[in-house]
């Protein structure tokens, strides 16, 4: 994840300033993967709990999947917080501290496992 540093006037102490607040993130262009899914549209009335114990109408199931390893040409949209779909497939990608607002972009998807806390890499063009 990419920093940008917050410039300060003269004037203000910079021992006063936790560390946190003097970098901010900012979209980096790559992104680890954590899971690949297949999205399955829910039939109407299909309702799911929350972790929160509310029951709501369900739009997409997502199912854990496997994707072979290699590299692939790819375009991505963000459909939420660190959930993005591989436009023209039912796959989906889970990714943690991505901030790319990307809609129909083109990326390169590094797929390196199935296994493990990280499964590969999203690389925004």
């Amino acid at each position: 994840m990419g920093f940008m540093l917050l410039i300060l006037p003269v004037g203000l102490m910079m021992a006063s300033i936790p560390p946190s607040l003097l970098m901010i993130p900012f979209a980096s262009g790559e992104c680890d993967v954590m899971n690949f899914y297949e999205g399955v549209e829910a039939d109407r009335g299909v309702k799911v709990l929350t972790s929160r114990d509310d029951l709501v109408d369900a739009e997409l199931i997502l199912i854990p999947t496997k994707i072979d390893a290699g590299n692939y040409k790819v375009e991505v949209t963000r459909k939420g917080s660190n959930l993005y779909k591989l436009e023209g497939t039912k796959l989906f990608i889970e990714t943690r501290y991505c901030y790319e607002y990307a809609t129909y972009e083109d990326a390169i998807l590094k797929v390196e496992s199935n296994y493990g806390y990280s499964k590969g890499k999203v690389i925004f063009e």
